[in-house]
């Protein structure tokens, strides 16, 4: 990657391609009419908590609202986003951003400070440590102890246009990190609870509990005027506004709408996620029964995963690998005798219970009955807890609870490293990514990830069985945002060609 980057044109708001919304030609850009974006969103409106545990819905509408001081563009490259250009000294220890003259929507002016600030808040997360881990290379952050105050960090703001970051060891992947969503996004304030602005092509025009609208700033050729975002988490009335022609966009699908005929004009697209996005098991290592391993054997052995996969249709498919450069090895298949044996070796009796909380919409809802059902039939009480997304976002993070979670989960980088993190809970401060497995091991704590055998993580991951591959999902990316700018990747989406609406 070249050390100085100069500021790019701004990617043009497209639907693009891989959504099949061609828009039509206009009378011009001085005359054209305003266009509207009729998005109607699968889920229930998601709370606004940039740096909170990912969130793809949320993301995408972060995505249209303001801007990261880098951004991916459609071919996965990493680009300038606010920044205009990054400077790396030659040792690789010294990135130095430049800031052209920014304004939040809201009038007020945008400076390197708010850039700063809004690392500094994501470092500082108690209920997950995703950030503090994946900007672990910064100056002082190996001294960064949870709950603490913060020691002095190499992040500096000579001015207001000009942001520092000095790294204690170069970090290849930095640039990249910069670019993942809300690691350094500004907004108009602090905090979580009510949408707001940032710096953006989009403002916010109108919200509510049900919906949001967005208008842009300022024109832009082939680019919505507004967007207007509708969250309807019933299937039933997504189906419903299909049938009346209402959406231009369905993203994420709710449960079983795939399998449902849809109505003439509207067309399903799908492409695989990267990385790869992973319908997960979860058995929590810190929690009885399924702190011994021969509890989550017997659970591992009793899912019939091809069954599950068909459940998904084409929402989702077989997982064919596990980490990332990792050997290949074969997960725990469906096996009733191994079952009862591992409830005879670990003194288990002839049946466990054990309680799964899962999100109530998406993939995992379309698959936890046929789960509980194929346990029942050999004997494994499983008790099934569906809660609303943001409720199942805290309950995963959280020490106690429900003994196994089901959850889509894909790693913030396609690293083996990151990935690895992702899956084992940190010695100190709070677990990684969006789930806690309650699985901790001194050979790949917080320091010890970064520099351990990826072979070596896989192979304890397989004898151990904190998190079993359930199957791919290709519903929901992490950023559909990317979709409203350029080509998405790993989305499923319901689409109108050529459909505009004019206001």
């Amino acid at each position: 990657m070249p050390r100085d980057f100069h500021k790019r044109a701004e990617i043009a708001l497209a639907l693009g391609a891989l959504l099949g919304l061609f828009l039509l030609a206009g009378c011009g850009p001085a005359r054209r009419a305003p266009v509207t974006l009729e998005w109607l969103v699968g889920r229930p409106s998601p709370r606004f908590d940039p740096q909170g545990p990912a969130d793809p819905v949320r993301a995408a509408i972060e995505g249209l609202l303001s801007r990261g001081l880098m951004e991916e563009d459609s071919s996965g490259r990493i680009v300038l986003g606010a920044a205009d250009s990054v400077r790396i000294s030659p040792d690789g220890l010294v990135y130095t951003f430049h800031l052209p003259r920014l304004t939040f929507a809201e009038g007020g002016r945008c400076r390197s400070q708010d850039f700063r600030n809004v690392i500094e808040r994501g470092i500082g997360r108690l209920d997950h440590g995703t950030q503090a881990w994946l900007l672990g290379s910064i100056v002082g952050m190996e001294k960064l102890r949870v709950g603490r105050t913060a020691p002095p960090l190499g992040i500096a703001t000579p001015d207001e246009q000009t942001l520092v970051l000095a790294l204690s060891r170069p970090d290849s992947l930095l640039l990249r990190k910069l670019a993942l969503p809300g690691i350094a996004t500004p907004w108009a304030s602090a905090g979580a609870g009510e949408w707001r602005d940032g710096i953006g092509p989009y403002k916010l025009a109108a919200r509510s509990a049900t919906a949001l609208v967005l208008t842009r700033r300022t024109a832009a050729s082939g680019a919505p005027d507004t967007i207007r975002i509708q969250f309807a988490p019933s299937g039933a009335r997504v189906l419903s506004e299909l049938r009346m022609g209402e959406p231009d966009l369905v993203w994420p699908l709710p449960a079983g709408l795939v399998r449902q005929p849809l109505p003439a004009g509207y067309r399903v697209r799908a492409a695989e996620a990267r990385p790869e996005r992973r319908l997960l098991l979860v058995l929590r290592a810190d929690l009885a029964p399924t702190a011994r391993a021969a509890a989550r054997h017997a659970l591992a052995h009793g899912l019939n995963r091809a069954d599950i996969v068909s459940a998904l249709g084409s929402s989702g498919g077989e997982v064919v690998g596990w980490l990332t450069g990792a050997d290949a090895f074969d997960l725990p298949g469906h096996d009733p005798i191994e079952v009862r044996e591992w409830l005879e070796r670990g003194k288990l009796g002839r049946s466990l219970h054990v309680v799964m909380a899962y999100a109530r919409f998406g993939a995992t809802a379309e698959v936890a009955r046929a789960m509980q059902v194929e346990w029942a039939r050999l004997g494994l009480d499983v008790e099934l807890r569906p809660l609303d997304p943001e409720r199942f976002a805290a309950a995963a993070l959280q020490p106690g609870g429900a003994q196994a979670l089901l959850v889509e989960d894909q790693a913030p980088l396609e690293d083996p490293r990151t990935e690895l993190a992702c899956l084992v809970v940190p010695l100190r401060g709070p677990a990684l990514g969006v789930f806690r497995s309650g699985w901790r091991t001194r050979e790949f704590d917080r320091c010890g990830v970064r520099s351990a055998e990826v072979g070596r993580g896989a192979h304890r991951l397989a004898s151990g069985a904190p998190a079993v591959g359930v199957g791919r999902a290709r519903e929901s990316s992490r950023r559909v945002s990317s979709a409203l700018r350029a080509p998405d990747r790993g989305v499923q989406v319901v689409c109108s060609p050529g459909s505009r609406r004019h206001g």
